[in-house]
């Protein structure tokens, strides 16, 4: 085995085992009604009593731009780009973490089932399922694999930590939004990151692996 490859099969199963591990401790707190349920009470009853009227037409704006639908259209467009450049193993990924990705999140919403968060005048209203959160999900898978493949083609360090940092931002702006609009609780879009992180890592690993063996 190639050692480039094996470091970054010990870096992707490190990502993929740890976050399995957190969805799973979140998923039995929320499963059991554990201690971060009741984190997640407290947490949504203070946003929504302290929301604010231009506050919340901004954050529905931000979510808006970032829900399934408009990550979908923005994904087609990047399949659109990498197809013109003939980039075959990137579309293969593309359409494998984030369509992927997403129609797993709405598999394990079906499991858990959960309720969304209760107000008597809420901000947003939403019949679907909470647990995990797909627009969390969605924008972690979206802005994750844009990073991977804007830092594979980056040559320094100082621009490859700053494609990460800008794609975590936008993971935890939409994350707060949803919280802020009363759409999930807390442990919703930690549970969805960490979902999309580990399927992110796993499709990675497997493209990545097919990818090196093909061409050998």
């Amino acid at each position: 085995m190639p050692r480039f490859l094996g470091l970054r099969l010990i870096l992707a199963a490190t990502v993929l085992l740890s976050s399995i591990i957190l969805f799973g401790i979140i998923a039995i707190n929320v499963v059991n009604g554990d201690a971060f349920t009741i984190v997640d009470a407290h947490i949504a009853h203070w946003l929504h009593v302290h929301s604010t009227p231009i506050l919340t037409q901004y954050l529905l704006i931000l979510t808006h731009l970032h829900d399934p639908i408009t990550i979908s259209f923005m994904v087609a467009l990047m399949a659109c780009y990498l197809i013109q450049k003939k980039r075959w193993y990137d579309v293969l990924t593309l359409l494998l973490v984030v369509p992927g990705g997403m129609v797993l999140n709405l598999l394990v919403k079906q499991v858990f089932q959960r309720a969304r968060p209760i107000f008597e005048q809420p901000l947003t209203m939403l019949t679907t399922y909470s647990f995990p959160s797909g627009h969390v999900a969605a924008t972690t898978l979206f802005y994750g694999m844009l990073a991977v493949l804007l830092i594979s083609k980056t040559r320094t360090r100082i621009k490859t930590a700053f494609i990460i940092l800008i794609a975590f931002a936008m993971i935890v702006i939409v994350a707060l939004s949803r919280l802020y609009l009363g759409a999930h609780y807390l442990s919703d879009v930690l549970a969805a990151f960490f979902e999309g992180m580990a399927w992110l890592a796993l499709c990675l690993t497997a493209i990545h692996t097919y990818r090196v063996y093909h061409d050998t």
